[in-house]
């Protein structure tokens, strides 16, 4: 048969078959080896930083602290998929997984479904890990995501407070029981450590949300309800008549509102690092004015999709730290967004409402035996978020 070379004729019109057969050599074009970039060079990024991390325990099969390095780097990919961080026990389960798994008969979707997903399912629900096998299989399609932790913690509790000003002549005990809902009960002792970190920041607006709501916006939607900044709003006395209902007028509370949003700015602008904004919150577990169909959650996560958005996997791991704790969460549903600022830094902010259910009564408003553990498991979450030192 006719090899498709002898055909081939060099500059000179001689084939490679004659060429061969004078004893003469082939010309060989040199072509000039490409330059590789510093991505191809390093796909997992710049191992330095992983090689001061401390290596797996309980592996004693690597001994190589370049292997160890190599898992890390592996761990903290597998983590930018998923969304949120694993312990080192939960990796090694899974990755020991993936490693082992024998291919299944190969009958298309099914051997994925057998062969991969069932035996991946059973080893998160034993982890008690709440995610999809996609991220885990994809593991490998990496994307860097160095940012997790903040350097500062700013804690937001704008509607604990049941007092009015002495010069308003209102009481807490003037408010009627729709009114009483509204408020934010106990949530500066939830959020706010009794311990001074100076990592940690807090700011509480003193005075009752229906005298000066300094959570909402100017021309906030909530206007047209009459739960804007001042709380105005018609109710009905009887059936023929109504009576209108108002704490404060807005030309009294604009002082109020401004410092208030003054101060917070302030002790954003002093943290001079990379900032995160709690905005602190409770709903009732019965219908009221903000929500008339309150939802069946223990904690609502909120957020900006702007420049505040949280770290992507900082905020998996808020989620996912809930969702560990026995919590069942809901994202940005029915209470989205979170509070921002106008300063001239860059900060992310997230929102995290609990149910008022899981840790007091809303008849007598006293606390239940629930409050002591959402406090803990509150106040634990700001391990994952801080940067260690």
């Amino acid at each position: 048969m006719r090899n498709l070379s002898d055909s081939i004729t060099s500059s000179t019109g001689t084939t490679r078959k004659q060429m061969k057969s004078s004893g003469k050599s082939l010309p060989i074009k040199m072509e000039k080896k490409k330059e590789l970039t510093w991505e191809e060079k390093h796909p997992f990024g710049n191992l330095r930083y992983y090689t001061f991390q401390e290596g797996f325990e309980g592996v004693p099969s690597l001994g190589e602290a370049a292997t160890k390095s190599a898992l890390r780097v592996l761990k903290r990919h597998l983590e930018d998929e998923m969304g949120f961080e694993l312990s080192d026990e939960q990796f090694l389960s899974i990755f020991s997984t993936v490693i082992n798994l024998k291919p299944a008969r190969p009958i298309g979707a099914w051997s994925f479904h057998y062969g991969f997903v069932v035996p991946m399912k059973k080893l998160l629900q034993e982890q008690n890990l709440y995610c999809g096998v996609k991220e885990i299989f994809d593991f490998f399609n990496i994307r860097n995501c160095d940012n997790r932790r903040y350097n500062f913690l700013l804690l937001h509790v704008p509607h604990s407070s049941r007092t009015f000003p002495d010069s308003s002549m209102v009481s807490f005990n003037d408010l009627d029981e729709e009114e009483r809902l509204l408020i934010d009960y106990y949530t500066d002792e939830l959020f706010i450590p009794t311990q001074t970190y100076e990592n940690i920041e807090n700011i509480v607006f003193p005075y009752c949300r229906l005298y000066c709501d300094v959570e909402c916006l100017f021309n906030d939607p909530l206007e047209k309800e009459g739960l804007g900044i001042s709380y105005s709003r018609w109710v009905k006395k009887d059936k023929y008549s109504e009576i209108h209902r108002s704490f404060s007028s807005l030309t009294s509370v604009f002082k109020m509102y401004s410092d208030f949003h003054t101060e917070a700015s302030l002790k954003l602008l002093k943290a001079n690092g990379t900032e995160l904004v709690i905005d602190c919150h409770s709903f009732s577990n019965h219908p009221n004015l903000l929500c008339p169909t309150p939802p069946n959650i223990d904690i609502c996560i909120g957020y900006n999709n702007d420049g505040t958005h949280p770290y992507s996997v900082t905020l998996g791991n808020i989620i996912q730290y809930f969702k560990s704790c026995g919590y069942k969460v809901g994202i940005n549903e029915p209470f989205s967004n979170s509070k921002t600022f106008s300063v001239p830094v860059k900060y992310h902010s997230v929102k995290i409402e609990v149910n008022k259910r899981l840790y007091m009564n809303e008849d007598t408003l006293e606390k239940t035996e629930g409050f002591e553990k959402l406090k803990q498991d509150i106040q634990s979450l700001y391990n994952i978020i801080l940067k260690t030192k």
